[in-house]
C-alpha cells in the first residue's frame, strides 16, 4: 500500500473513506510545503506563540544559533 502526504489539505465534508484524492479528514500542525527544502512533502507549521517566556540573550536578540564541533587530543 502506498501512502502519500495529503498535499491538497484538509477536507471535512465527507466521511474518511470517501475523501477526495490527496486530502485528509484530520490535519494538525502541518503544511504541505516544506520551507527548508523548498518542495512539497509535508512540513511542520511554525509556532503561533512563544514556548518560553525567558529571554535567552538578556536585552539583546538572538541573531544566529550554531553548533561547534571540537576534538580533544590528549598528550601521552
Amino acid at each position: 500500500m502506498e501512502l502519500s502526504f495529503p498535499s491538497s489539505g484538509l477536507h471535512e465534508g465527507l466521511p474518511a473513506e470517501k475523501q477526495p484524492l490527496a486530502t485528509s479528514p484530520a490535519l494538525k500542525n502541518v503544511r504541505p510545503f516544506d520551507v527548508e527544502e523548498e518542495r512539497i512533502r509535508g512540513g511542520q507549521r511554525p509556532g503561533l506563540v512563544k514556548a518560553y517566556e525567558t529571554q535567552v540573550g538578556g536585552d539583546h536578540p538572538v541573531i544566529c544559533i550554531t553548533s561547534i564541533a571540537t576534538t580533544f587530543i590528549e598528550a601521552v
